[in-house]
Order: C-alpha cells, then sequence, then structure tokens
C-alpha cells in the first residue's frame, strides 16, 4: 500500500564528483522504499555541516546528481515489504538512508527521501515537525558518544557546547544520564548562554581561560570522568585529553585525532597523552551508519532503534530538545547561506531548522 505521490520533485544537492558547493536543484525520481525501508513525504529538516563536506569531497563515493538532507520528519507515503512496525500515513523522524540521498526540495511542498526502518521513530503528536527535523544526526551523535560511557554521578567535560551536537549532548549528559557535572566551553555571550540554558554547571571561555587547567581545578585535579569532544579541532583535542582523568573515556566524535582534514593525516599527540593517562580512545562516528557497503549487525540496529525511540521521548519529556537558532525554507539560496554559516562557524548556536512545506 502507498499514499498517491508524484514520480519525481526538484531535489537540492550537489552534481559534481568534488568542489560542488554551492548546491543546485536538480530533478529527481522519487524512489521506492527498498524491503527495510520507508519512504517520508519531507517536512522539516534541518542543516549539517556534513552536506556542505559531501559537496566539496563527495567521500561516500556516490555518483551524482547527490540530493542532500539528512535529517527528515514527515509522513510516511510507503513501505518495503519487510517493514512491520510502520504504516502509511505514520508520522515519523529519521535519519536519511545510508545511501545518502536526503530529501531537501524546492517549491515549498515537501520534499521526498527513504529511510531504514532501523533509522526511524514515531513522532509523537507534542513534538513539531520543526523540532523532529532538527535532531536526528546531531541527536545520534551525541547519543553515540554518550548513552553507553556517561554513568550517573560522572563529571563530563564538553567543549564547544554551542554547537548542534554540542548542546544536545549537554542536555543528555545532565538530564537524562544522570551526569553530577557537565562542564563545557564556549567564547561568544550568545553560546556562553546556550550552554548554560543547554544544563552545563560551568561554561569555560576557551578564548581567555586555559581550558584544561580549569577542568582540572573544577574536579581537585583529578580530571573529567568522561571528555566528549564534538569540535572537529586538533587544538581542542590536545586540551580536551589533558583533561579526563586516569582511567577515564576520551570520546571524540567522528574520525578523530590528526584526521580533522579530509584531505590529509598529520600526527597528533592525543594517544600519547591518553596513554599515560591509561585512558580509553572512543570514537563516535555516526557516519558509519550512511555508508551503504557497512553491514549492520542486528544488535547495532537495536541500539540505533533505542536511539532514534529516545530522542522522541526525551523530548517529550522535556530533557533534551534542540533548540533552532533560525527556521529558513527550503530554497537553494537559503540552504546554501545557512551552510556558509555552518562552513564560516558565524554566530550559529543550536541548530539551523529547514521547513520544507512551508506553502
Amino acid at each position: 500500500m502507498a499514499m498517491a505521490h508524484p514520480t519525481t520533485y526538484e531535489a537540492i544537492g550537489y552534481t559534481g564528483d568534488k568542489n560542488s558547493f554551492p548546491l543546485v536543484a536538480f530533478p529527481r525520481e522519487i524512489p521506492a522504499p527498498r524491503p527495510d525501508e520507508l519512504l517520508i513525504k519531507v517536512i522539516g529538516s534541518s542543516l549539517n555541516p556534513l552536506e556542505f563536506k559531501l559537496a566539496d569531497l563527495n567521500f561516500f563515493g556516490n555518483t551524482p546528481p547527490v540530493a542532500l538532507g539528512f535529517d527528515v520528519s514527515g509522513t510516511v507515503v510507503a513501505v518495503g515489504k519487510d517493514v512491520k512496525d510502520y504504516a502509511v500515513g505514520d508520522s515519523v523522524v529519521a535519519m536519511s538512508d545510508c545511501n545518502g540521498n536526503g530529501g531537501w526540495a524546492t517549491g515549498g511542498s515537501g520534499g521526498y527521501a527513504v529511510a531504514r526502518e532501523y533509522l526511524s521513530a514515531k513522532k509523537p503528536e507534542a513534538v513539531s515537525f520543526a523540532d523532529a527535523g532538527a535532531l536526528p544526526v546531531c541527536f545520534l551523535a551525541a547519543y553515540l558518544g554518550l548513552f553507553e560511557h556517561v554513568r550517573p554521578g560522572d563529571t563530563v567535560y564538553i567543549p564547544g557546547g554551542a554547537g548542534g551536537v554540542g548542546h544536545l549532548a549537554i542536555q543528555m549528559a545532565a538530564n537524562a544520564l544522570g551526569a553530577e557535572k557537565v562542564i563545557s566551553s564556549g567564547s561568544s555571550n550568545g553560546s556562553k548562554e546556550l550552554i548554560l540554558r543547554s544544563g552545563a554547571h560551568t561554561v569555560l571561555d576557551y578564548k581567555l581561560e586555559d581550558t584544561t587547567q580549569r577542568v582540572l581545578d573544577l574536579t581537585d585535579g583529578r580530571g573529567a570522568d568522561v571528555v566528549f569532544d564534538p569540535t572537529y579541532s586538533e587544538q581542542s583535542y590536545v586540551g580536551s585529553a589533558k583533561a579526563v582523568r586516569h582511567g577515564g573515556k576520551w570520546v571524540v566524535l567522528g574520525v578523530g585525532p590528526g584526521r580533522t582534514s579530509r584531505t590529509q593525516i598529520t600526527e597528533s599527540p592525543v594517544d600519547a597523552i591518553l596513554a599515560e593517562k591509561s585512558a580509553k580512545h572512543i570514537n563516535a562516528n555516526v557516519l558509519d551508519y550512511f555508508m551503504g557497503s557497512r553491514v549492520i549487525e542486528e544488535a547495532t540496529k537495536d541500539f540505533l532503534r533505542g536511539a532514534m525511540a529516545a530522542s522522541m521521548r526525551w523530548h517529550v519529556k522535556d530533557l533534551v530538545r534542540p533548540v533552532v537558532s533560525e527556521e529558513i525554507v527550503s530554497s537553494v539560496e537559503a540552504i546554501n547561506a545557512g551552510l556558509s554559516k555552518l562552513r564560516q562557524a558565524s554566530g550559529v548556536h543550536g541548530k539551523i531548522a529547514v521547513n520544507l512545506s512551508y506553502r
């Protein structure tokens, strides 16, 4: 069974193998869901640095043109034959399918994306499509970084806490996982305000303070039990590694030290710093679940289902909610302008939401 829908739409993405930012619009056939997939008419989405990075480098190796927009919320219009828990007409939130094709569209009447059943969740009526569409990629990144590592009573240090991942991670640690003390860092008044509003107990100014020393001072010289660094900054990695306690956990978002650029590998002292502390180096890489060639084990699928369900459950309980700093319409011009802000790190706090159904 499927809901009536067109066969094509005007997608937004990139058409070259590399150096393809700014994005463009192009006609795209609406994909049919495979056996374990949902086809979603997309109402809400948001911007992530992943989108401009893919347009620059196409590092998933997809054949252009590639539609972008990996965060999706909307209505199920078709389901694959093996899908059991979703039906046509359900309101859902999802991370679009790991083949790398998202749901952004021009025209203001919605786009279309497919998503794996295990990377989807039903959207409660109490959660808006705008909030739901601002969560998937950043929520999953924070969940991968914290859920299995933070224990009640822990001290957690999260540098860069005003970012899309960072402000969700602070809420997750403080409100959902029982951390006793959450420390973060920012520099502008806006970033510090968001960090404190997200639940951090202390916010450090990384431009004015020695943040490593301050974390040590705040923990009586011991260091943080868990450090989660989502900054993609080698300088931050070195400082945050020094701030973890002996035997603690240092969790990094993405591929980690020495690889902050996908075009070159550099030497990093981080692993040596952690080895001296007998601290564990953990990578939280949500990009693994975009790689179509990767075989996902059932236990991992269950973990991801649990993460997506938690994104909705914790929102309803007011534990973890995205802060939307700006909402834009789904047009090539607006999305390019928003991604340029993310690229330049120019005052974007929280998330930039994308409204695909604004007519």
